[in-house]
């Protein structure tokens, strides 16, 4: 005989007067800068950060900085006693230590994983030993592939009162379906439809890294990624509030080469402007975005075809 399903929660409606009143304290709050900043003045000025309750998407191709950009900012907000959660499904717990910080020490990443850099790097992390005691910032590796773990862990986290401000997902295409012969396009859909609700329940910010396909991103102005690119699922592009894709754009031809662009393209933002392109520079060996303008004070965007129409 089947079981009676769990019952649902009594249907409540909430008064209009309190609704307002809440809205109005809410609003009383904000004090013209973001709660949670990614660090990078231009990004947060085009998407005013990240905010809880919501899901934004950082899409890439392999090896195009989607982990670099999501660690920075994880470190940039957890220096400023913000809790984070990173859950990593590609790399290991010390990898990503490793690689954040590279990007805090600014220490040259390939020299400390052949071992040259060591020396120089221990020394660097020397007075940090209390930073590190202190900074709310938490890996995970082991956990997280299915989004009744990622449930269970934040169950958890509210019983040691010690829920995080933002919880990051390294990367979409990698979970795993609670349910037996689901397709990556349904484990994907389904995945990111209760990871909404637990960003909603648990009053959290949301960073979900993911891949775009092979023809998203190519070297050509006018071929820059977009939503269609998103790899695996349309269900990314519907349910983030906000999505953006990182684009290397190589200038000039293969003739004449001149040297490379780097956008944080917005191509999706439920509560702003989309189409932003804002520019940013990726120091490759430091695995650190600076912003253009830092780098290039007389720095303007180059024109693209579709801003020549």
């Amino acid at each position: 005989m089947p079981t009676d399903p769990t019952p649902s929660p009594p249907l409540r409606f909430a008064r209009m007067d309190t609704l307002v009143t809440e809205l109005l304290v809410q609003l009383n709050a904000r004090d013209g800068k973001p709660e949670l900043p990614t660090g990078l003045a231009a990004l947060d000025e085009a998407i005013w950060g990240l905010n809880r309750g919501e899901i934004t998407v950082v899409a890439a191709r392999p090896g195009e900085g989607k982990s670099s950009l999501s660690l920075q900012i994880a470190g940039y907000l957890a220096e400023r006693k913000k809790r984070v959660i990173f859950v990593s499904l590609e790399m290991t717990v010390h990898q990503l230590v490793e690689r954040w910080l590279v990007q805090l020490t600014q220490t040259d990443a390939w020299s400390l994983r052949t071992g040259h850099g060591v020396s120089d790097f221990t020394q660097r992390l020397a007075p940090l030993n209390g930073f590190f005691k202190e900074i709310p910032l938490r890996y995970v590796d082991d956990y997280g592939e299915t989004v009744s773990e990622l449930s269970v862990m934040l169950q958890e986290c509210e019983k040691n009162h010690d829920l995080p401000d933002l919880l990051i997902l390294d990367y979409i295409q990698m979970i795993e379906d609670d349910e037996e012969g689901s397709t990556d396009v349904q484990a994907i859909k389904r995945y990111l439809r209760k990871l909404k609700r637990l960003a909603a329940k648990y009053h959290m910010a949301v960073l979900v890294c993911s891949q775009i396909n092979r023809e998203g991103g190519r070297t050509k102005s006018s071929s820059r990624p977009r939503l269609i690119h998103l790899k695996g699922s349309g269900s990314i592009e519907e349910i983030a509030d906000c999505v953006l894709m990182l684009w290397w754009q190589e200038l000039g031809t293969e003739e004449k080469p001149q040297g490379t662009a780097y956008w944080i393209c917005v191509e999706k933002q439920r509560y702003g402007s989309p189409g932003q392109m804002v520019a940013v520079h990726f120091d490759q060996e430091k695995l650190t975005f600076k912003e253009a303008s830092a780098m290039n004070p007389d720095f303007h965007e180059p024109a693209t075809d579709e801003s020549k129409e």
